[in-house]
């Protein structure tokens, strides 16, 4: 019977898909990719269904069924058929449904995405989510509408770029410091140490670091903690090999115990117990192109 049970649980897992699409050239700057992930059995429960810290807000559509998100000791609720915008994650998620078949539609924002596309206080949305109808009202009941109405997630896509470039066209206002600071942390892979980046701009690490809690929703020093564990974790996943962090951490960190501490505080484990759950779900997210 435990046997059989395994088997099912494996046949649950394998029957999730994730399929990437590039955002359309106008959007690129601000849209890093978008996916479409469907399962026949929701998220898989033998599965871990963990989501780290990317540094990405994202745009969550749900077109079938629902889902739930635990962020630290918050319960996140998106119901089907709404369309919510997700703040950046400064701590792992994870996800939940039910075992019914089960279709999202994400769009992955760049940083700069967030302040070119939303007027809002972004640390007020980090670790949170809010729904376009709570967004922009009846033109966001609108568009959800919209969006439901169609059945082709490519066709729901479409008209969700289309919102996205209406948005951008109406924000007139200039980022020039913003974007050139982003752009130097993601250049570097966080690597950039914060004082050293004030310098360079000639600016006060108390000036960027209110000027990216209003616009971002994260400090500058948060943001580069999460792109340096990136580079290490993506890796990872691509490669599942355990002396992998061996040989990569020190690239990026100064010592083994801050590796450790930094990764199990956006994974939720340590490198070595990590490396023996079984995160399919956030893996397949993971084989980005």
């Amino acid at each position: 019977m435990q046997a059989l049970s395994s088997v099912e649980r494996l046949r649950k897992v394998k029957a999730m898909n994730v399929s990437f699409t590039r955002p359309e050239q106008q959007l690129s700057p601000y849209v890093a990719l978008i996916w479409v992930f469907e399962s026949r059995f929701g998220v898989p429960l033998a599965d871990s269904r963990l989501i780290v810290p990317d540094g990405r807000a994202k745009i969550i559509v749900l077109y079938r069924n629902s889902l739930c998100a635990a962020v630290t000791t918050r319960l996140l609720s998106a119901k089907e058929h709404h369309i919510f915008l997700v703040g950046i994650q400064t701590h792992p998620t994870t996800i939940a449904s039910t075992a019914t078949e089960t279709g999202t539609i994400g769009i992955e924002l760049t940083p700069k995405g967030l302040y070119h596309l939303f007027k809002l206080s972004m640390h007020e949305i980090t670790n949170r989510m809010v729904s376009f109808e709570e967004l922009f009202g009846p033109s966001g009941t609108r568009l959800q509408k919209r969006v439901g109405d169609v059945e082709d997630p490519r066709a729901k896509i479409a008209l969700l770029q289309t919102a996205l470039t209406h948005l951008l066209q109406q924000n007139e206002k200039e980022y020039a410091l913003l974007d050139h600071t982003l752009d130097l942390l993601a250049g570097t892979h966080g690597m950039m140490r914060v004082q050293e980046l004030a310098a360079h701009l000639g600016y006060t690490k108390r000036y960027l670091d209110r000027l990216f809690q209003e616009h971002v929703g994260v400090s500058p020093k948060s943001l580069a903690s999460i792109l340096r564990f990136q580079e290490v974790y993506q890796g990872w996943m691509q490669h599942q090999s355990p002396p992998f962090f061996r040989d990569q951490w020190p690239a990026y960190y100064y010592d083994q115990s801050h590796f450790i501490k930094e990764f199990k505080r956006f994974t939720g484990f340590t490198p070595q117990q990590y490396t023996a759950i079984t995160n399919e779900f956030g893996r397949a997210f993971a084989a980005k192109p």
